[in-house]
């Protein structure tokens, strides 16, 4: 099992460790089986050497019998190796698959984007199918070449010698096949992945492509990945079944040419009759695992290439202890000094942002777009880790809690919103194992969506599909809003709740940011539109990744009295709060963060 002779992390050598369990019994039936391999060339040998001769029946029947029991055995042991192998597979596949759909939750929130997209599950996938093959069972056969060219250097030095040399041209064309088809193999699995990768974003984006007329674009795209493929695939299978052709045809030729060898001893008086037919057929079983390690080459290239994949993936993301855990936040949110970059980036895109909110606080975030308002919020529920400063929560960091009592502490609408394939009552519930019925409808009457819900068909239980599709851009809001306010979390983020909704799901929003306030929450609503403004106790403007101003509620509404205008013009950042109608107009402001002054919410006085 060579494949394995790389640097594994610990969590593949957990998952592969019933191999090194497994191998003195595989050893162990794998040499029996070997054993009883010699039955045919033996019963070949006493047959012509001895039962011939004589004439004997009895003797004819009797080694039948016994050839008969030993093919027997050797069915049964190939089949108890062939399922222990199966079953070992399957450990592994066990063992790894919650790693790898950890590694595929969290790489892009840490790291950047993830290399070949989803190839780490093909990858485990690779590896099983080849634990599970005959390629490993292959490779613990080959020392008994040397046993089998022993046997026939019994029969005679010159069988031997020529089996032996038989044996040393194919190990040698393995060998090369090695290393021409190393390469060429990576080539393949590189490309193979790029091509998934285009497929399932060309899936995802089908109604863009078709509505912006990219599809031709996207199919010259799809076209010089499919041929660089292909002839990357091309190359490697030409030299593996050039290889494979090659050595089928030399292990028969070799066979016939033991064959003659024997047919010359046996006329020169040194050797048997027997042993032509036997030494032919010994010769063939010696060449036999080296044939087999060569057909199952590309196999196990694949599943050693793929364990390498595997192992930088889980490196680049160590395996997560939970955290024991604490009482439930009920207090405030503080903020330190936080400063973040989008993983795998060195841009950093908010620094030294800092501010504390109280139980029933609401913190309004505006500003112009790019200035860090998103960053912000995927900040602040954990989504993307800080570079410096914290974010607490009665003064413990997000990372002290487990996974399970976050779900219940953070609620969360991402600025682009995507349900899951399945009900709404599993979205709503966040797919959890035993939701609370109350809890569900409770959180959509929260997030007043409960009306919109029971007049679709089958109310709760109906179908969502992929991406949400057979809802409305404002149902599928609405709806994320009452997944968010499932279990009464203590701290709410919105990113841009309101830019899918009509009136009726403003005023919905408005009753929802309200309840939070009101049972002891904190919520924080990035925004463009002014009315959400009405529904907060704070207002942060940022610029440039930085908090150009904070204030209370009341401070905003005394900045907006005539009397303040000529102040107002003094403050930088002002017109991104007040609009156009107070101080220079917004198109004459200097824009510190390379965006257009009107991609902020310019009339957020309109509905102070």
């Amino acid at each position: 099992m060579t494949m394995f002779a790389i640097r594994l992390t610990a969590e593949l050598k957990t998952a592969i460790s019933p191999l090194k369990g497994a191998l003195v019994p595989v050893l162990v039936i794998s040499s029996i089986y070997n054993v009883l391999l010699l039955s045919g060339s033996f019963f070949m040998l006493l047959v012509y050497d001895d039962v011939l001769p004589s004439r004997s029946v009895p003797s004819l029947v009797s080694l039948l019998v016994l050839v008969v029991v030993a093919y027997g055995f050797q069915a049964l042991l190939d089949v108890t190796r062939g399922r222990i192998m199966v079953h070992l597979g399957s450990f592994f596949m066990k063992s790894i698959s919650g790693r790898v759909l950890d590694v595929i939750s969290r790489y892009e929130l840490s790291r950047g984007q993830m290399p070949q997209g989803t190839q780490i599950v093909r990858d485990a996938e690779t590896v099983r199918a080849y634990l599970s093959g005959p390629g490993p069972l292959a490779i613990l056969d080959l020392p008994w070449i040397l046993v089998y060219l022993l046997v026939l250097s019994v029969f005679h030095w010159s069988i031997g010698l020529l089996s032996l040399i038989g044996v040393a041209v194919l190990v040698v064309l393995m060998l090369v096949n090695n290393r021409i088809t190393a390469p060429l193999a990576q080539a393949t699995m590189r490309t193979s992945a790029s091509r998934f990768a285009l497929a399932e974003t060309t899936r995802r984006n089908a109604e863009t492509l078709k509505a912006l007329g990219m599809a031709n674009a996207r199919k010259r795209q799809w076209a010089a990945l499919d041929a660089e493929y292909l002839q990357a695939n091309d190359r490697f299978s030409y030299i593996s079944s050039t290889l494979s052709g090659v050595t089928k045809s030399f292990r028969m030729f070799l066979q016939s040419a033991t064959l003659a060898l024997g047919a010359f001893l046996v006329i020169e008086g040194s050797a048997s009759g027997g042993v032509i037919i036997a030494g032919s057929i010994l010769s063939a079983r010696a060449l036999a695992p080296v044939e087999q390690v060569i057909s199952n080459w590309k196999g196990m290239i694949a599943a050693r290439l793929a364990i390498a994949r595997m192992r930088e993936l889980l490196e680049a993301v160590p395996n997560r202890i939970e955290p024991m855990g604490l009482e439930q936040p009920h207090r405030d949110l503080e903020v330190r000094g936080i400063t973040a970059a989008p993983p795998g980036r060195q841009k950093i895109t908010i620094a030294d942002v800092t501010f504390k909110l109280s139980a029933g606080d609401a913190l309004a975030v505006v500003g112009r777009s790019g200035s860090g308002k998103t960053s912000l919020a995927r900040v602040l529920c954990g989504v993307w880790p800080s570079l410096r400063g914290s974010v607490r929560l009665d003064g413990a960091t997000l990372d002290q809690w487990p996974a399970d009592q976050i779900a219940d502490i953070v609620g969360y609408v991402p600025q682009a919103i995507e349900l899951f394939e399945g009900t709404i009552a599993q979205n709503i519930s966040r797919f959890r194992d035993s939701p609370d019925r109350d809890a569900i409808i409770q959180a959509a009457q929260a997030a007043d969506c409960h009306d919109l819900i029971v007049r679709l068909e089958d109310g709760y239980d109906y179908l969502i599909g992929p991406q949400g599709s057979g809802l409305s851009a404002g149902q599928q809001q609405r709806i994320a809003l009452a997944r968010a306010l499932y279990g009464q979390p203590f701290l709410v983020i919105l990113d841009e709740p309101n830019s899918n909704l009509d009136y009726e799901g403003e005023a919905a929003l408005a009753v929802a940011i309200k309840g939070v306030r009101e049972r002891g929450g904190i919520v924080v609503v990035v925004a463009h539109r002014p009315g959400i403004v009405a529904n907060v106790s704070h207002i942060m403007v940022m610029n440039a990744g930085r908090v150009e101003r904070l204030e209370t509620r009341a401070e905003f509404e005394k900045r907006r009295q005539p009397s303040h205008a000529v102040d107002q013009q003094k403050e930088p950042g002002v017109e991104a709060i007040h609009g156009e109608g107070e101080g220079r107009p917004a198109q004459d402001m200097p824009d510190r963060s390379g965006a257009k002054a009107q991609d902020i919410a310019p009339a957020l006085e309109a509905k102070g």
